[in-house]
């Protein structure tokens, strides 16, 4: 979501719950609502306590699995220049068609997958790719022990390649159970809503409208991030991007100057 987006959808709940104020407080028939403020301000303290704890629980669930995925992202482009280096123990004949394989591969995570995984999808084609990647490994016939000493690294290499995608792919799939976004848009109306039995004609207006335009705010703010570390590839600010694979691709292409050219600049096949 655009930052612009997200400010305005924030300064529109606060506008709104501010007009709310404004007209409880023109059209009550009472000056104020409770006889004793503080019995009112037990209670909006133990919801507003309930809320904010439900709603950190997520952010936190949410961070994690966000930040497992960058860093999912980050270890399969590594693993990616790890086996290429370590492929080169091997004779060109074998090494260059795992060469071309890998920069295939990185071209389709980047320009085919990562676009597809906004809408929680992958692609075939990078799976064509791995598919590819590892029937080249099994081709491979070491005829020393540096030789099958790289195989057994390349094999370890390729099993940590697949756990990173995999990790990448799980953030793309997944997604908060309807009841949570349902307890916590609840929480939301109850903690502002509440918010509005504390008007007081008594008290200026500019005090109350500031003080529950805030709370719609980060009432707001906090769903909002919530929506965001729920959808992490959205091309967005801050959105996990293919910048890693792009820097390290960049160093598999400087290194395997005599792979062929099996795919376009987008890793589709030729």
């Amino acid at each position: 979501m655009n930052l612009w987006l997200m400010a305005l959808i924030v300064a529109a709940a606060a506008g709104i719950a501010v007009g709310l104020m404004y007209l409880v407080r023109r059209r009550s028939r009472v000056d104020h609502f409770f006889v004793e403020v503080e019995r009112g301000a037990g209670i909006f303290t133990f919801l507003g306590t309930a809320f904010a704890v439900l709603l950190a629980f997520v952010v936190l669930e949410a961070f994690g699995s966000f930040n497992d995925a960058k860093t999912g992202a980050e270890e399969e482009a590594i693993s990616v220049v790890q086996l290429s280096r370590t492929a080169a123990f091997f004779t060109p004949a074998e090494r260059d068609p795992l060469g071309g394989t890998l920069i295939c591969y990185g071209q389709a995570v980047i320009h085919d997958e990562w676009p597809a995984m906004k809408h929680g999808d992958r692609s075939p084609v990078v799976q064509g790719w791995v598919n590819r990647l590892e029937d080249g490994l099994r081709d491979l016939h070491p005829a020393d022990p540096a030789q099958e000493a790289a195989l057994l690294q390349l094999l370890q290499q390729e099993d940590k390649r697949t756990e990173a995608r995999r990790a990448r792919l799980s953030e793309a799939n997944r997604s908060l159970p309807a009841p949570v976004w349902f307890i916590l848009g609840l929480g939301a109306i109850v903690t502002v809503g509440f918010a509005l039995f504390f008007a007081d004609r008594r008290e200026h207006f500019l005090v109350q409208g500031s003080l529950i335009g805030a709370i719609a705010a980060l009432v707001v703010s906090g769903l909002l991030l919530v929506w965001f570390l729920d959808h992490p590839y959205e091309n967005r600010s801050g959105s996990i991007k293919p910048d890693e694979m792009e820097r390290q691709l960049v160093i598999v292409e400087s290194e395997q100057v005599g792979a062929p050219q099996l795919c376009d600049s987008e890793g589709h096949p030729l």
